[in-house]
């Protein structure tokens, strides 16, 4: 289902390019970028826990996910590989779909966080988390890409 899913390179260039104080005109549309707006674009309920990438999680939520062996080696940013195989096309879903990073070879504490949401151990509210990580990329990407 999401394989059917595409974005258009430019036009979120020029979205991340434009926003500034969670507002955006694109194409003569105003946009305002807040929790509502997602959630309503979306169809995602504005509820449950409130988490961002900063938040840690505690190593006892790893072990479901982590292939025996590596919990004691696990570190902030830590290789796929210690993933368990049957969570690997979930974890590239969540890698293709709410990462900013770029990078598919390491995971993070948050990609295990969303894995908890996704196999429904642990939800989230995930237009707070979108909109967090919007605000978050927003300025180091203005920085790189030229105008």
């Amino acid at each position: 289902m999401f394989a059917r899913f595409q974005y258009h390179h430019e036009l979120a260039r020029l979205f991340v390019l434009h926003l500034h104080n969670d507002q955006e005109t694109l194409a003569s549309v105003a946009f305002t970028l807040t929790l509502e707006s997602i959630s309503l674009a979306t169809s995602i309920p504005n509820v449950r826990e409130q988490w961002n990438k900063r938040k840690q999680i505690g190593r006892e939520n790893y072990e479901t996910y982590i292939k025996h062996g590596y919990l004691r080696q696990l570190i902030r940013v830590f290789p796929f590989r210690y993933l368990k195989g049957s969570y690997a096309p979930l974890m590239k879903l969540i890698m293709n779909y709410f990462s900013c990073e770029g990078q598919f070879s390491c995971l993070y504490a948050y990609h295990i966080r969303l894995l908890m949401h996704f196999t429904r151990v642990r939800m989230m509210n995930l237009p707070y988390f979108m909109c967090r990580n919007i605000e978050k990329m927003t300025t180091p990407v203005q920085q790189k890409i030229p105008q």
